[in-house]
């Protein structure tokens, strides 16, 4: 599922909010590992559909 530094837990150590909220916005997938949602199953360790 992508590099690890695409996925949103990695992601929001480097980026601010601005950044994020592109990949949040209109979620279609959560992640089982962390609990974070994204709208595309890449930025995600192991996503599962909402």
């Amino acid at each position: 599922m992508g590099s690890h530094e695409d996925h949103m837990c990695e992601f929001s150590r480097h980026h601010g909010v601005d950044e994020m909220r592109a990949r949040v916005k209109d979620p279609k997938f959560i992640c089982e590992v962390c609990g974070r949602a994204a709208k595309k199953k890449e930025y995600l360790c192991r996503p599962v559909e909402l």
